[in-house]
């Protein structure tokens, strides 16, 4: 599979929490040549092998954060508020997309620091201080704008050196991408085992797509795949992974201990590069619904390290994403989602 153009393909998707038409239709493309695919009354897009057993649930969630358009002001600017945790610390002088009747280019305001003074210099714009300057006229705007149309930040998608890239809604596309790459992997090697892949909305919302989609999936076991923190020089080291380093095989409190040290043998035994993320209490991934959906089950989380997260620059390694997908497949092929 070519990792790094369907990466390329769903970064530059549309699909902002709640509204995720477009990359829904993008994932079902792709999911179709492994089995039944469909989506539900939420919207997931779920796909259904036909293998044999209890089934395997496999799930990474698909919208990404982004804006809402809550008004449009007498000067024809949009107010805003965030959808799903934008870094507001980036808003200021960013060129946007609205997601209206038709796409529309605008930008974010910026004051000059020719007209700051002590109250605004240098101050983070909140989401709800934003406005967006499309060019038009509240007559016109209102023509073509509606409350409630989603707004994404633009951003291009780019090689860095070594197998990094840079650009926007690698959370959680980057775990679309692993799942995809080890559904290829089982299919090559006939995996028997019945598996259902779940690409979920409304992750940065709550979560409420996921857990529907593990309620009716009937699955025994989940494997979760999301992205977590990759360190930089302002980070703490202790609480992030590294890039280039391998999957973060989850270990919590809210996920199935015997599941995570089994990740980890898989790992040794198939020389697949990993890392632990040690966690107290809940994740804060799709996996803490989806756990105690129905009558729960057994849980494990592999997160992809991931650089400035809920940004339009998020860093990832392209070999962290193959080796999460290899994982996934070696785990399964190994009897460990038994």
């Amino acid at each position: 599979m070519d990792i790094l153009n369907i990466l390329k393909r769903l970064s530059e998707c549309d699909g902002v929490s709640g509204a995720e038409g477009e990359i829904s239709d993008v994932c079902a493309e792709l999911l179709k040549p492994f089995g039944k695919t469909y989506k539900d009354k939420l919207g997931n897009v779920i796909c259904e092998t036909d293998g044999e057993g209890d089934a395997v649930l496999l799930s990474a969630h698909m919208d990404r954060v982004g804006l809402i358009v809550t008004d449009i002001t007498n000067e024809g600017f949009l107010n805003v508020a965030s959808c799903g945790g934008i870094d507001e610390r980036t808003l200021c002088a960013q060129q946007v997309t609205v997601h209206a009747s038709q796409n529309l280019k605008g930008v974010i305001i910026s004051t000059p620091p020719h007209l700051q003074d002590g109250q605004n210099e240098r101050k983070a714009l909140k989401p709800d201080e934003a406005l967006v300057d499309i060019g038009l006229s509240k007559e016109k705007a209102e023509q073509l704008v509606t409350r409630g149309d989603r707004i994404t930040v633009d951003s291009q998608f780019i090689q860095l050196l070594s197998d990094r890239v840079a650009g926007s809604a690698f959370d959680d596309r980057a775990g679309i991408t692993a799942i995809l790459y080890a559904a290829e992997l089982l299919k090559k090697r006939k995996c028997a085992k019945k598996i259902i892949i779940a690409f979920a909305t409304r992750e940065e919302v709550g979560g409420s797509g996921a857990k529907v989609a593990s309620f009716n999936s009937g699955a025994k076991t989940l494997i979760a795949v999301d992205v977590s923190f990759a360190v930089t020089p302002d980070s703490k080291r202790e609480e992030c992974g590294e890039l280039g380093k391998g999957p973060m095989i989850g270990v919590s409190a809210s996920l199935d201990y015997e599941a995570s040290k089994e990740l980890k043998a898989v790992a040794i035994e198939k020389r697949i590069p990993y890392q632990l993320e040690v966690m107290g209490g809940l994740t804060g991934t799709d996996a803490d619904g989806m756990t105690v959906a129905a009558g729960g089950m057994r849980s494990s989380l592999v997160s992809i390290p991931l650089r400035y997260m809920h940004t339009g620059v998020e860093v990832v390694s392209l070999s962290d994403i193959e080796n999460t997908g290899r994982l996934i497949a070696e785990y399964i092929i190994s009897g460990g989602a038994e």
